[in-house]
C-alpha cells in the first residue's frame, strides 16, 4: 500500500534529534510498502537535501523513503508567533498537497504539532482517506501546563480541533500508557488506541563501543560522568542538572555533562559561569549518529524534565531509550512508568518529580557503588532488546495501519 506519512519535523540519522519516523518508515519500506514522507526541511540537515529536487518544495529519497520537503524555516529559539506562522504555512501547504498525492491508500499523521492533524483530517473529508493519528506529545494540555499558550481563546479552539482529529480518526497510535488513558476520555471507549512507545537503537548504540577516547579528549579520567544529550529548552528544564551540581559543588569525582542545542543553551551556560561550576560541562550537539562512542564514555545516561506532571504521566523521552540500547544505568528526576521499570528490571532509578535532593542522594549512591554499574548496564541492555526494539515496535505500528484498511 501506499502511504502519506505527514511530520512536520521528520530527521534521518544525520541530524540530531529523534529518528522515530524513519526508521518506522525505512522498515514499512522493506516490508514492500511505499511511503512518501510529508514534511518540512526544519530538521533536515544539508548533507540529507544535497540531492534534493527542487528550491521551496525539495524532493529527495533516503532508504526508500520518498521525501516531499517543504523549506519552512522553524527553530526553538523562535518566539511563539514565530512559531504559529511556521505551524500555520506548513498545515496550508501540507493541507493542499494532501488532496492531490496520486494513488494514497492511508495517511499517518503525527503530532507534534497538533495542526499536523489538519492536512489528514482535509484527505479524508475530501478524497474518502482514513488516517491513523499518532500522538507523541498531547496538545494542548501539554503546552498549557508548560506554559506556552495562555490565551483561553486559542486553547479552547486547539481543544476542539484535538477532539475532531481524534474522533475522525480510524485509530490513534500513543507512547505510552499514561496518554493513552488520557485520550481515550477525549477520542471515547470504542476509539481504537494502540501504544507503541519509542524505540531503542540497538544497532547504532551497543554495549561493547570504545568510548575511551571521548573520555580522554575532554579530561573526564575517573570521575562519574552523568550525561543528558538532547535538547536545552523549557519542557527538559536542565537548570535542575545545575541546582544538583551545585549541592555538589565539593564532589569533584562528580561531573554534569550536557550535550545539545535549544533555547535554554545560553542561559544555561550563563548560570554556570556565574555559580562557578567546574562540575558541570557543556558540549555542542552532535549528528545522532555520531552519539554513540559519547554514549559509551559516560557512566550514566540522565532524562531530565521540568515540573509538568502531563510530561511526567505521558513521558517516551529518546534518550531514555537511547541509555538503556548503550548498556547505561538511566537516572530519571521523575517517577512515572519509565521509573518503574528501570527500578524493577534493575537498570537505573527515578525520584520524585524535580526533588533535587532525592536525585543527589541518587547520584552519590551511584558514586559510592561503582561496582554496580556494569551490572546496572547489562540490565538496561537486557531491557532494551526485549521491550523496546525499533524492529518489533515498527511492525506494530504497521498492525495498526493494516487494520484500519483491512
Amino acid at each position: 500500500m501506499h502511504l502519506l506519512y505527514i511530520h512536520q519535523y521528520f530527521t534521518t540519522p544525520l541530524g540530531s534529534t529523534g529518528t522515530r519516523s524513519y526508521e518506522f518508515a525505512r522498515r514499512w519500506v522493506d516490508r514492500g510498502h511505499k511511503v512518501t514522507m510529508l514534511t518540512c526541511t526544519a530538521n533536515l540537515t544539508r548533507e540529507d537535501l544535497v540531492q534534493a529536487k527542487g528550491w521551496f518544495f525539495k524532493r529527495f529519497a533516503v532508504d526508500g523513503i520518498d521525501v516531499l520537503a517543504m523549506a519552512i524555516p522553524y527553530r526553538q529559539q523562535m518566539g511563539v508567533f514565530k512559531r504559529c506562522m511556521s505551524f500555520l504555512a506548513f498545515l496550508k501547504l501540507a493541507s493542499i498537497i494532501a488532496l492531490f498525492i496520486p494513488k494514497i491508500d492511508v495517511i499517518y499523521a503525527t503530532s507534534t504539532p497538533l495542526t499536523v492533524g489538519i492536512p489528514a483530517l482535509a484527505a479524508k473529508w475530501f478524497r474518502g482517506k482514513k488516517y491513523v493519528f499518532e500522538v507523541r506529545d498531547q496538545w494542548p494540555e501539554s503546552v498549557v501546563q508548560v506554559g506556552v499558550i495562555k490565551n483561553g481563546f486559542v486553547i479552547g479552539m486547539l481543544l476542539r480541533l484535538e477532539k475532531q482529529i481524534y474522533k475522525n480518526a480510524s485509530a490513534i497510535v500513543v507512547v505510552s500508557d499514561g496518554m493513552a488513558e488520557d485520550i481515550k476520555k477525549i477520542a471515547g471507549p470504542n476509539k481504537p488506541i494502540y501504544v507503541v512507545p519509542n524505540g531503542a537503537d540497538l544497532n547504532l548504540f551497543k554495549p561493547d563501543i570504545d568510548g575511551s577516547g571521548v573520555r580522554r579528549k575532554n579530561n573526564w579520567d575517573n570521575k562519574l560522568v552523568l550525561l543528558h544529550a538532547g535538547t536545552m529548552g523549557k519542557v527538559n528544564s536542565l537548570d535542575f542538572v545545575v541546582d544538583a551540581a551545585c549541592k555538589l559543588k565539593e564532589s569533584r569525582d562528580i561531573l554534569f555533562v550536557l550535550i545539545g542545542h535549544g533555547s535554554r543553551k545560553t542561559s544555561l551556560e550563563s548560570r554556570i559561569e556565574e555559580l562557578d561550576l567546574a562540575n558541570v560541562q557543556i558540549l555542542p550537539s552532535v549528528p545522532r549518529e555520531q552519539l554513540a562512542p559519547v554514549l559509551a564514555a559516560a557512566d550514566v545516561i540522565m532524562a531530565i524534565i521540568g515540573n509538568f506532571p502531563i510530561v511526567e504521566q505521558h513521558a517516551s523521552l529518546n534518550k531514555f531509550y537511547d541509555g538503556l540500547a548503550a548498556g547505561k544505568p538511566v537516572l530519571l528526576n521523575y517517577s512515572g512508568w519509565q521509573r518503574r521499570i528501570i527500578e524493577e528490571t534493575g537498570a537505573g532509578f527515578g525520584c520524585r518529580l524535580c526533588d533535587v535532593d532525592e536525585f543527589v542522594e541518587k547520584v552519590l549512591y551511584l558514586n559510592n557503588h561503582r561496582e554496580m554499574l556494569t551490572r546496572m548496564g547489562t540490565n538496561a541492555r537486557h531491557l532494551a532488546v526485549s521491550r523496546f526494539d525499533r524492529e518489533k515496535l515498527a511492525i506494530q505500528a504497521l498492525a495498526a495501519i493494516e487494520a484500519v484498511t483491512a
